[in-house]
């Protein structure tokens, strides 16, 4: 399926910083704000620094094959039967993932410009969005992310700055929020903050090789931790615990403290359209991802004749939650606590049993047998 497609470094870095830091848009400020309280910015920090150590580790075990995306691997670890199943379960957890952050951004979408929409409406426009994203294909998709991001990163910059003479350093005490085991403990399933980085395993195809994949992963994780982390401090030194743990739409809320002098007012409207199309880049990666890892698992030779029934899928299962509290139920207790197991439980598994597997054989091969 990936054909001769060749991207670089660049687009593979912009494509899976917008796998992650979508979350910034989404609500993550509250999340954290709700799991440790003002200490929401460190409970950042630490799972950014565990997401970079396990990567590093997984990495060091992926450098033994050259040029092979986790599918790839897992066929020569355990043949057939363990291709389908590593493809089935990175299936099925990006599928769960996708649909939740469908109807998240659909909500928000109908609170803030669309009161009288149906939910069903709005989500049809994104489902649409889609659709003939990913019949272009990959390359059309990590172009555009290289031109969107620079975009959404200035409108970031602009509201942490703008928001700095709202700060008030009282807001993040006590300095430890809730207490050290909620953040050093309790905080260790928010590793799945960087579940995205998966998609990072499976771009090797479409890069030529792996000599690059190191550097990649070890950049997007430090810039992803480094933007999140100043997102959810800028949201705490404004808005005090426990308001931070409530708004729904933390990020979006942060920028309508904004004023910049008596004209410039109310300018939170200015991104709302350059944050919907990051939304938009990002389902649409994430649908392409998925259509990829389950054409490559059951090796089918065209992938444009499932886009749609995968996101009728998806959006079947975005309308299944009944309010906008399920849907950050869902994603917050449930996919949020659990992701990161696929994400680096997966890999580092995966790729060990392969280790061991090649070991063997190239024992097996020194004897003669």
């Amino acid at each position: 399926m990936e054909g001769k497609i060749i991207f670089g470094k660049r687009e593979a870095i912009s494509l899976l910083i917008i796998l992650i830091c979508n979350q910034l848009i989404l609500g993550f400020p509250s999340i954290m704000s709700n799991s440790v309280g003002s200490a929401g910015w460190i409970l950042s920090i630490y799972v950014s620094i565990l997401a970079l150590c396990l990567f590093l580790i997984i990495s060091k075990l992926y450098s033994a094959f050259e040029g092979k995306d986790l599918l790839d691997i897992s066929e020569f670890a355990g043949g057939n039967i363990a291709r389908i199943i590593v493809g089935l379960i990175v299936v099925i957890d990006s599928v769960l993932i996708i649909s939740v952050k469908l109807r998240e951004y659909t909500e928000h979408i109908k609170i803030i410009s669309f009161t009288q929409s149906p939910v069903s409406f709005i989500m049809l426009f994104f489902a649409l969005g889609m659709i003939i994203s990913v019949h272009f294909g990959i390359e059309p998709l990590v172009r555009s992310t290289t031109i969107v991001l620079p975009i959404v990163a200035i409108g970031v910059v602009i509201v942490v700055a703008g928001s700095v003479k709202n700060f008030e350093l009282s807001n993040i005490m006590p300095i430890l929020g809730t207490g050290p085991y909620d953040i050093f403990v309790g905080g260790l399933p928010r590793l799945s903050i960087f579940s995205g980085i998966i998609s990072l395993f499976f771009i090797p195809p479409f890069m030529g090789g792996y000599k690059n994949i190191k550097k990649i992963g070890v950049l997007v994780i430090t810039i992803s931790g480094i933007v999140l982390t100043v997102g959810v401090l800028a949201y705490l030194l404004v808005f005090p615990y426990p308001v931070s743990s409530n708004n729904v739409l933390a990020f979006f809320e942060l920028s309508r403290v904004l004023e910049y002098g008596r004209f410039f007012q109310r300018i939170e409207s200015v991104f709302l359209l350059t944050w919907s199309l990051a939304g938009l880049l990002y389902l649409s990666s994430g649908l392409y991802f998925v259509i990829y890892v389950f054409s490559k698992t059951f090796k089918l030779k065209y992938y444009r004749p499932l886009i749609i029934p995968f996101t009728l899928i998806i959006f079947s299962l975005s309308l299944i939650p009944e309010s906008l509290m399920e849907i950050m139920y869902l994603d917050n207790k449930v996919i949020r606590y659990y992701a990161w197991i696929v994400a680096f439980g997966l890999p580092f598994v995966l790729l060990s049993i392969a280790r061991l597997v090649k070991r063997k054989r190239r024992g097996m091969a020194k004897n003669g047998k």
